[in-house]
């Protein structure tokens, strides 16, 4: 390879396209975390300028270049094995710095700048041929129309028509251009044409960059993941892109024809595949947590989150290696991934999904990535509802008797591997698999198990709210008969003690010998109680502080006068609220829970 340092004008300043491929990421750079860095370096370059003061060049790190092979009466063009966010962000800056000048009707500026930003190819048939910089192919449209508006205002205007995965690229234009004219106007208006001038020649004289130009030899794939194991920030389903494109051609698939139809809906859709969201305590891109689950299926075994894209090399070079094929079944099972998130609204696969988020299990994902493909059509409905019924009890009913969750990752790959040996995802072989389990870190508990900790453990204490509450939700649809209207129950609903924590005042205690010890006693039983199953029921955020701790008649009237539940329409008929109620209304809740739930 060829390695050298050049100023930005030395790049830009002559007739040359810088492509980036189709397998590169899109653009990412954002305003904290990289704009305002490069902003801050070129201001104090500024300033050293204006004040006449030495000026030690700013090093923007480096971009790494291929040459392209280019056919007679084309542009010079070189492939961008990394750097694109660089390059982007700069030719971003000078098209503002350009339209700024433009503006300001300093023409001669203007053009200096346009020189740094159009190729000049009068000839060419290509028109996309006059950008110096081409991203890639999910950002060319949006890139195309930010570079030709011409103006701030323009930019704005395209900035509100364009969809949220988007709106980094005209973002980061007006991010610079604003920036560049509270600075040049902060002067006083004859020194204006001075400070875009000081402009202009920092940015093209005092910004360096190294260049690493590849030779016939050098393989970019590996200097790319050796960029990005130095530091680079790519995710691993980036490197996964990178890796099969770059398969794809040394095996002389058509690249542009498997984009569209494999990986265009990944850079399309980036706001959803590349959004953060929580798994555990961590924030993860989605994209990252579907290539985790999708290779815990693939493989079988457990694999570790620092090495997805290792891992999925390893898949791709066991398996045949045929580039076209993996992207296939990768999409594929994306597609099946999104299905999950976007269910429609309490129907059984949606209240399933939901209930898992509640407890906080999404380490059956791989698993249901299968069930999902295989199960969820109209021909295997009853066959599908079998699992997520067996699934879901299973994981119920464990929380319910507080067993621990933290070998379910070792649970469902050993699942996993002995349904893919059989090819059998059948509910019967799910069952069977989960009913073989003896040990307290994997058994299903059984229906006295589960009586016992229902009836007897202070559920409000020992679980989470989200769980509890999802517990209870569940009891509200279950507890509803064919007449029963169909009323949404409110996601954010609160849990309410039937008979309140503070109970002294309301709630007299009754015993049979008024001893110290009796009234002791008496008083710690009801405090156990209070926190069971029994007493607990979902109000409105309104509703429950305007009844929390008042005397059970008038509680219970406000109760049946508001809520629309049918886990509350019971309370009609009783006349008082004590221990025994307790007692028998948590009886009456397992009848449903163990429906729910059955083993």
């Amino acid at each position: 390879m060829k390695v050298d340092k050049l100023t930005l004008g030395r790049i830009f300043d002559h007739t040359e396209r810088f492509e980036a491929p189709l397998f590169q990421r899109p653009y990412v750079w954002v305003e904290d975390r990289n704009w305002v860095p490069l902003w801050d370096s070129v201001k104090d370059l500024l300033d050293h300028r204006l004040a006449e003061r030495a000026v030690r060049p700013h090093f923007l790190g480096a971009i790494v270049l291929d040459q392209l092979r280019t056919i007679t009466g084309k542009i010079l063009a070189r492939q961008v094995i990394d750097g694109q966010q660089r390059l982007t962000t700069l030719q971003l800056a000078f098209a503002s710095a350009r339209d700024l000048a433009e503006e300001a009707q300093f023409h001669k500026h203007a053009m200096a700048l346009r020189k740094l930003t159009d190729n000049d190819v009068p000839l060419s048939d290509d028109p996309d041929e006059i950008f110096k910089m081409w991203p890639t192919n999910a950002d060319r449209d949006v890139f195309r129309d930010v570079m030709k508006a011409g103006s701030a205002s323009k930019v704005e205007a395209l900035l509100k028509k364009t969809d949220s995965g988007d709106k980094l690229i005209p973002s980061a234009y007006l991010y610079f251009y604003a920036a560049f004219k509270e600075w040049a106007e902060s002067a006083d208006p004859p020194l204006f044409a001075q400070r875009l001038e000081a402009l202009y020649t920092t940015l093209r004289d005092d910004v360096h960059v190294v260049v690493i130009d590849l030779e016939t030899e050098d393989d970019a794939q590996e200097i790319f993941e050796t960029l990005n194991a130095l530091g680079t920030p790519l995710l691993p389903a980036d490197l996964v892109k990178n890796y099969l494109f770059r398969l794809a051609d040394l095996n002389h698939q058509p690249t542009l024809k498997l984009y569209e139809q494999f990986w265009a809906p990944f850079d399309e859709d980036r706001s959803y595949w590349r959004k953060e969201v929580r798994q555990g305590r961590l924030n993860r891109p989605r994209i990252d947590l579907f290539l985790h689950h999708y290779l815990t299926l693939m493989r079988a075994e457990e694999v570790n989150a620092m090495k997805l894209f290792t891992t999925f090399r390893d898949h791709v070079e066991s398996n045949g290696s045929d580039a076209a094929k993996q992207m296939a079944t990768f999409r594929h099972y994306a597609d099946v991934y999104r299905s999950m998130e976007e269910l429609e609204l309490s129907s059984r696969e949606e209240l399933f999904i939901y209930r898992l988020e509640q407890l906080d299990t999404t380490t059956l994902f791989p698993l249901l990535l299968e069930i999902f493909k295989r199960y969820r059509n109209p021909e295997r409905r009853d066959e599908f509802e079998q699992i997520l019924i067996s699934l879901e009890s299973f994981v119920v009913r464990r929380t319910v008797c507080g067993l621990t969750t933290k070998n379910y990752n070792k649970l469902i790959v050993s699942l996993i591997k002995q349904l893919r040996q059989a090819d059998d995802f059948s509910p019967v072989a799910i069952r069977e698999f989960l009913l073989e389990q003896s040990s307290d870190t994997n058994r299903w508990p059984t229906d006295e198990e589960f009586r016992v900790a229902w009836m007897t453990t202070k559920l409000y204490r020992a679980i989470r709210r989200s769980k509890l509450r999802m517990i209870l939700e569940a009891l509200e649809i279950a507890s509803r008969t064919g007449k029963t209207e169909k009323v949404w129950v409110e996601r954010k609903l609160t849990i309410e003690h039937l008979m309140p924590v503070a109970w002294e005042r309301h709630w007299p205690l009754v015993i049979e010998q008024s001893t110290a010890e009796g009234i002791e006693k008496a008083g710690e039983h009801r405090s156990e109680v209070i926190h069971r199953i029994g007493n607990l029921s979902l109000l409105t955020r309104g509703l429950n502080p305007a009844v929390s701790n008042g005397p059970w008649l008038r509680k219970r009237d406000e109760i049946l006068k508001h809520s629309a539940l049918s886990i509350n329409r019971s309370f009609g008929t009783i006349q008082v609220w004590n221990e025994d109620s307790i007692e028998m209304r948590s009886a009456a809740l397992f009848d449903v829970a163990k429906k729910i739930w059955p083993r």
